[in-house]
């Protein structure tokens, strides 16, 4: 499938999430899962449909609780299948696996030596890393470390996540209705973070070798 097929699906799920808020839960739950089920997160642009439907939520057009409880549902059984496929493959398959994928060997061991050093506590921060994501509980599976354990980080790590959207869908809405109340002043704002940006940009590289 083209990435442009995918990006159109995250707009018609977006869309539908507006138009029918009642099964908004059902639409985060699949992509949610799909991100994180089966290495698909390599390939779907899940944290689009994440994101937007945060804005949606941040608006009073999805129900915050409904959003919580989907998404982290959602994410944390999707790890639970994907430590069983990393469990029952073996690092090798899983490699071979990967590569289909078009993940080199860089990055596999990159998330591996990212689990080894933080065990699984990894299933709490890696979800923040775009690469290590998805890999993290297919390469935390094919360590086969104590499920039980696995399970109570991965829950942890899923409502953190699913925060994290509703956390951050407030902060983006609020600032944009601030700027959109206070035009002028919202105006000057982006303007004078525009020119600090260009002017690192700039400048920024000339400073390192002073």
């Amino acid at each position: 499938m083209e990435f442009s097929s995918l990006y159109s699906f995250v707009d018609k799920s977006i869309l539908f999430i507006k138009e029918h808020p009642n099964f908004s839960c059902l639409v985060l739950f699949l992509w949610s899962f799909l991100e994180t089920a089966f290495l698909l997160g390599l390939i779907l642009p899940a944290e689009k449909v994440l994101l937007l439907s945060s804005f949606l939520v941040a608006k009073g057009i999805v129900s915050p609780v409904s959003y919580l409880i989907c998404v982290s549902t959602g994410t944390f059984l999707g790890y639970e299948f994907s430590y069983f496929l990393g469990y029952f493959l073996g690092e090798e398959a899983l490699r071979k696996l990967t590569n289909k994928f078009n993940v080199n060997e860089d990055d596999f061991e990159r998330v591996k030596s990212f689990v080894n050093t933080k065990g699984e506590l990894s299933l709490i921060f890696g979800r923040f890393f775009p690469i290590v994501r998805p890999l993290l509980p297919v390469v935390l599976g094919a360590f086969k470390p104590n499920y039980f354990v696995f399970s109570v980080f991965n829950g942890i790590g899923a409502l953190l996540w699913a925060t994290s959207y509703l956390i951050f869908g407030n902060l983006i809405e609020e600032f944009f209705s601030n700027i959109i109340r206070h035009k002028f002043l919202g105006i000057l704002t982006v303007i004078a973070l525009l020119s600090v940006y260009f002017f690192w940009r700039r400048y920024g590289k000339d400073k390192k070798d002073l």
